[in-house]
């Protein structure tokens, strides 16, 4: 299959040496996901699982950050919209399911900041390699969300006790330390990314393609799962709401319990 002519406004695409490279492109908001956004990253996976000629799947950033998970004030926006079927329009484009079961081998290739649903795409990855500068984290809470998604993703990788920190205190870890608890595959220098990338695709074909697909579904039938559509239980939560609201006004939420909610 030649270059496709599909055109993607919030990601790059493009296929060299049969591998399929998806760079998030929006800098200036650290690759936060739009409705867009996110559906044509399930696209572009899409597409590259239906070339023929492509094998292995590349997906990276743009600017400072590998991605900072959903677009808050577009999220805010639909929560308020009357029509009931915004959010589920957020939440069907969610790509994070079309990642974990590709069949083609996944490389998360994490040039920076890897947050929120950013950290959700690089661990549906197969494999994760990251700068030594990004930092990891799943920041939902403090605006009162909570993704079904995540736990079942990050379950896999780290240890529930570990999971369960990340999760409560939305504390942001370092490459390194992520690197050690298993939450990545490897840590390289910052200049060292795009050829590190490279080594690791040569190492992976010298394995058989369609082995390493088995390998996904044997392994996939045995990791947790949970569908995207949990997320819109949290989205209605009146917290979450306010969550969103305080992210707007530049104030801290004011939680039920907290020391600003009383």
């Amino acid at each position: 299959m030649s270059q496709p002519s599909v055109n993607f406004e919030q990601l790059e695409y493009k296929v060299s040496d049969s591998a399929a490279y998806i760079r998030l492109n929006r800098p200036e908001v650290y690759n936060s996901f739009t409705t867009q956004l996110y559906g044509e990253v399930k696209n572009a996976v899409r597409l590259a699982n239906a070339d023929p000629d492509v094998d292995i799947i590349v997906i990276t950033g743009t600017g400072k950050a590998f991605a900072t998970g959903g677009d808050l004030r577009e999220v805010l926006s639909r929560i308020e919209d009357e029509d009931p079927l915004a959010l589920y329009a957020y939440d069907d484009n969610m790509p994070f399911e079309t990642v974990k079961y590709s069949a083609k081998t996944t490389i998360a290739a994490i040039n920076g900041i890897c947050v929120a649903g950013g950290l959700a795409i690089a661990s549906a990855c197969d494999i994760q390699l990251s700068v030594k500068s990004a930092v990891f984290g799943v920041p939902e809470a403090r605006i009162g969300l909570a993704s079904s998604m995540m736990p079942s993703l990050l379950l896999s990788k780290i240890s529930l006790s570990k999971l369960k920190y990340l999760l409560y205190t939305a504390k942001t870890i370092s490459a390194t330390e992520a690197e050690r608890i298993g939450l990545i595959t490897e840590v390289v220098d910052d200049d060292a990314l795009e050829s590190r990338v490279l080594e690791v695709i040569k190492e992976v074909r010298r394995t058989s393609p369609n082995a390493r697909a088995l390998y996904g579904e044997y392994l996939n039938r045995l990791l947790p799962t949970a569908p995207n559509s949990d997320l819109y239980r949290s989205f209605r939560s009146p917290e979450c709401v306010e969550g969103l609201r305080a992210f707007k006004d530049k104030r801290e939420p004011g939680f039920k319990g907290t020391e600003n909610g009383k």
